[in-house]
């Protein structure tokens, strides 16, 4: 009797104990769950951050259009840096159009833009000088005025549309860097685009190749 007693006793106390029920989710099951619930988190922000710069962009777009300006390549039509007013590149044509884009950040601008400046007045009545001022980030009218671009280029101007007010500047093949110029026949065609600085002489072999024209 105490022998089978003892036995009953080890069995009771060697019988394993259930897990309570609803904790069977082992921890790498739990952090799994919870990545999972992280990246649907992260995927709907991204796609709600798309969906706004989007909304942005049209924004910009439709008001770029309701107040008649166009960044069309081959008919743009762009408002004055400063003052009122608009240009458009119809209102150009007679003569071939140079259009430089610039920003107030962008230190090869500052290097070229006082080349620009000195070859449009050389070039008045032969070719049109048309500065942009574009993707800007600073004071665009005060880096202008350092250069006298009012006084000396056919126009100064200013970029619409775009995430960062760079429409024709992206119309025109830009991907982010500047300087951009685009080089225009005097009928309104774009002949090329060049990326990048110049310096006074590799714009009068510019100037010579695509007009025929000598600075």
């Amino acid at each position: 009797m105490s022998n089978a007693r003892s036995r009953q006793t080890a069995a009771t106390r060697t019988r394993p104990t259930a897990a309570p029920r609803g904790s069977t989710r082992s921890p790498r099951s739990t952090r799994t769950a919870r990545q999972r619930r992280q990246t649907r988190q992260r995927t709907y922000a991204a796609a709600a951050a798309l969906v706004l710069i989007g909304a942005i962009s049209l924004g910009i777009a439709s008001r770029s259009s309701s107040e008649g300006y166009s960044t069309s390549s081959s008919a743009w039509v762009l408002p004055h840096l400063t003052g009122g007013g608009k240009v458009s590149l119809t209102s150009l044509r007679g003569r071939p159009v140079v259009v430089n884009f610039f920003a107030s950040w962008c230190q090869v601008c500052a290097g070229e833009l006082p080349t620009f400046a000195h070859d449009a007045t050389l070039l008045r009545g032969r070719v049109r000088i048309v500065e942009v001022n574009a993707l800007e980030t600073g004071n665009g009218p005060s880096f202008a005025a350092q250069f006298h671009l009012v006084r000396d280029t056919t126009a100064v101007l200013r970029d619409v549309g775009g995430a960062q007010g760079d429409g024709l500047y992206q119309a025109l093949g830009g991907s982010g860097s500047l300087p951009l110029t685009a080089f225009y026949s005097a009928s309104g065609q774009l002949i090329n685009t060049h990326v990048g600085g110049f310096d006074s002489q590799t714009l009068a072999q510019a100037l010579a190749q695509d007009y025929g024209i000598r600075v």
